[in-house]
């Protein structure tokens, strides 16, 4: 599935939301929807996306992303990594509140 690739910046912090999930949970099922049914393995014509290492855990975050908005410091935010789009990473333990 191709997706639009927001450029890095502030605009790139979004918060996580129901919205979210639900997005993500579509496009999962969207995804898994194209494959043949018993299919585990990568078509051959399919590109892995691999994960930014510039955004890993505990590293400062690159300075082309500028500032964390001051209204999203301490909120849960969307994955800044494309790599992760399609995928619930972390959200186990993850209650939105509102």
């Amino acid at each position: 599935m191709e997706q639009l690739l927001v450029p890095p910046g502030p605009d790139s912090f979004r918060p996580f939301t129901r919205e979210s999930l639900k997005a993500i949970e579509k496009r999962i099922t969207e995804e898994n929807a194209k494959k043949p049914k018993g299919e585990k393995k990568k078509r051959k014509n399919e590109v892995k996306l691999r994960p930014n290492r510039d955004l890993e855990a505990g590293k400062p975050l690159p300075l082309v992303y500028g500032d964390i908005p001051q209204g999203l410091v301490s909120i849960p935010l969307e994955d800044l990594d494309p790599t992760y789009s399609n995928q619930k990473v972390g959200l186990l333990e993850f209650k939105l509140e509102h």
